[in-house]
């Protein structure tokens, strides 16, 4: 078997460089801080001593970001994650941002809402036009770094599924390792300069990944149990009359079970992925600021990678919740197998 040689400097290369671009593109400026009209007369005075400042600063963001982008880089808080509105959080401008400054703010609040749909398809569309190219150059006989790489990877997904649901996890290999390689790319998407994970929105993507994993396990169970053999398994497979007798009370709750199941699957990838976009834009804002204080304020003035540590932990992240939300939905198909299907497609083969 030929071994694959990593070259373990390129990734490392792309890391440093896609976090000086990040660095880069958010330009030092420091945050402003809503005037009140209750102010004391020693803070007004001690804005007034830096007004001309001010007013040149406030007149370049007007003409940069008339449409919530400030200098810094990092979008305002427009409700595009989970439909919230003003919730403050910072976050790592995308290519859209700069596209919504240009556009009137109509259009701009349209482009914004659709901005995880949009980030969503472009993963789908690269990732299918990946796959498409290299089934053309497949060949068992020679195969290339690329070829071997996607083999090792669905190869430990697939003996992963089998682990699970047993030998007829081949069926549904086809859609978990769908589903894994989809969020892994939208989870790391949101480190790739100017993109975005559309994982950290849940009402636009996770919760539609939920309900989609919800959907096929539910026509899983109802195929492979027949809809008595469903209601059955739904009671509690009861088999005496005390069983019965309880099954009034767990046929409810087992329902209530299945209704959460693709709402807690949705908060955890939500919730993870949206902490570390969070936490990213956190530590970008963080090194832009303490640079600004150093130089004295010059503009275009890259800050300091502080995000840089967080791109190694952004990384397990990313591939341990894509792997968390796959293994819960692979357990939820084996959950709904009938008894002894495992025994019976082992003799089968």
């Amino acid at each position: 078997m030929q071994r694959m040689r990593v070259d373990r400097s390129a990734p490392l290369a792309l890391l440093i460089g896609a976090a000086l671009l990040f660095a880069g593109v958010c330009l030092a400026e420091e945050p402003a801080h809503p005037a009140t009209h209750e102010a004391v007369p020693t803070e007004h005075v001690a804005t007034q001593e830096h007004a001309p400042e001010t007013a040149a600063r406030e007149a370049t963001a007007q003409d940069v970001a008339p449409h919530g982008v400030t200098p810094a880089g990092h979008e305002a808080a427009t409700g595009a994650h989970g439909g919230g509105h003003g919730t403050g959080m910072p976050h790592i401008p995308s290519a859209l941002t700069f596209i919504e400054a240009k556009l009137p703010p109509e259009q701009a609040e349209m482009l914004n809402k659709l901005k995880d749909p949009i980030f969503s398809l472009l993963v789908a569309l690269l990732l299918a036009v990946f796959f498409v190219s290299l089934s053309g150059k497949l060949d068992p006989r020679k195969p290339g770094r690329t070829q071997m790489a996607v083999e090792l990877i669905f190869g430990g997904l697939y003996g992963l599924f089998t682990t699970i649901i047993g030998p007829s996890a081949r069926r549904y290999t086809p859609f978990l390792g769908s589903l894994f390689v989809f969020i892994f790319c939208n989870n790391l998407f949101g480190m790739v300069p100017l993109g975005h994970s559309s994982t950290s929105s849940f009402a636009n993507t996770t919760f539609a990944l939920g309900m989609l994993t919800f959907l096929y396990v539910q026509y899983i169970a109802l195929k492979e149990n027949g809809i008595g053999g469903y209601l059955f398994h739904m009671a509690g497979s009861p088999k005496t009359g005390m069983e019965w007798g309880f099954s009034l009370l767990l046929f409810p709750l087992h329902v209530l079970g299945e209704l959460i199941k693709p709402i807690s699957l949705s908060l955890r990838l939500f919730g993870n992925i949206f902490g570390e976009d969070t936490l990213m834009a956190t530590m970008v804002l963080l090194g832009a600021g303490i640079m600004f204080k150093i130089t004295g304020g010059m503009a275009l003035v890259p800050g300091i990678p502080l995000q840089l540590p967080f791109y190694f932990l952004g990384l397990l992240s990313c591939t341990i919740q894509a792997l968390v939300f796959t293994l819960l939905a692979t357990v939820y198909i084996a959950l709904w197998l009938p008894h002894g299907h495992h025994a019976e497609e082992s003799h089968g083969h």
